[in-house]
């Protein structure tokens, strides 16, 4: 009996459907078994793969919307279309989709909550197209998504930027993973997430300021206080990497795939801004709703 195999449907999450099995012939190779090796990624061989090998692996396995399944894109336009997006009518301080009461520039969601990031910013609710678009990055093995998932959150993206104190003075990190998770999926998809957004113009620096040395628990299954304490000391500033950026900068964006509970966000903008003293923005491709049930973090 030939095996299957289901495009772009690791990862599957509670409430949404994977895509139909496709029939893969025995000893045929899928394009997600290809790629540069990691550390030949930011090189000549990387530029390569890119401009050469992955135009013809597109042409022998044609990629499958991860919303529907449909043929040749990674998101058909039926699905895009459907992508809920956050707009400026979001609370200028948390995020949180709106229209809100505001007091003091804080909506209900953060009004009696301290946080360590000056804004946070996301493109999409998290659901439907947009939360598989995040699944698909962080555990199908669809590297290429990035690429498709900051062309769609640019807008929004530039929106976060502009409320910085100075663009050009602005660099872009990100989540760190921990190396043992490193290791096991290959890539960061927050790292993915911020290099590609910050290569379009004006063309942003960028740089992994973070590391994440002490391994936690899954946070899907947490609250909001468990998560908290689940991530409390588990990241911490890279000295070196800062020390070569330290007096050149004014403010850093901090990338991450989705905000759920904001534990994460909060923890790592709370590092940044105590090891930097510099302004922190938080930006998200996704983000949950206040009142929805969501376990992805």
């Amino acid at each position: 009996m030939k095996p299957t195999f289901l495009t772009g449907c690791a990862g599957s999450a509670k409430g949404v459907p994977r895509l139909p099995a496709v029939e893969r012939p025995a000893g045929r190779p899928h394009p997600e078994d290809f790629g540069p090796p990691r550390t030949q990624e930011g090189g000549l061989f990387g530029r390569w793969w890119t401009t050469l090998v992955d135009p013809l692996l597109s042409v022998l396995f044609p990629p499958r919307c991860v919303g529907c399944g449909d043929f040749e894109t990674h998101l058909c336009d039926k699905c895009r279309d459907a992508l809920e997006s956050i707009g400026p009518e979001a609370c200028p301080r948390c995020g949180e989709p709106g229209p809100r009461p505001l007091l003091g520039g804080r909506c209900s969601a953060c009004l009696g909550t301290e946080v360590s990031y000056v804004r946070a910013r996301s493109a999409f609710v998290h659901s439907g197209a947009a939360q598989r678009l995040v699944l698909e990055l962080k555990s199908g093995g669809q590297k290429v998504l990035a690429r498709t998932m900051a062309g769609l959150a640019r807008p929004a993206f530039a929106d976060l930027l502009a409320s910085t104190p100075g663009v050009a003075e602005t660099l872009v990190t990100w989540v760190p993973s921990h190396p043992a998770v490193l290791r096991r999926r290959g890539y960061n998809q927050a790292e993915l997430l911020a290099r590609e957004l910050a290569a379009e113009p004006p063309g942003l620096a960028t740089a992994g300021l973070l590391e994440k040395r002490v391994p936690t628990r899954e946070q899907k299954a947490l609250d909001k206080a468990a998560r908290q304490s689940n991530l409390r000391g588990a990241f911490s500033l890279v000295r070196r990497a800062w020390a070569a950026r330290e007096g050149q900068l004014r403010a850093l964006v901090l990338v991450d795939d989705v905000l759920t509970t904001g534990a994460t966000v909060e923890e790592v903008a709370k590092v940044l801004t105590e090891g930097t003293r510099l302004p922190v923005y938080v930006f998200t491709f996704s983000r949950a709703v206040s009142g929805r049930e969501e376990t992805h973090d």
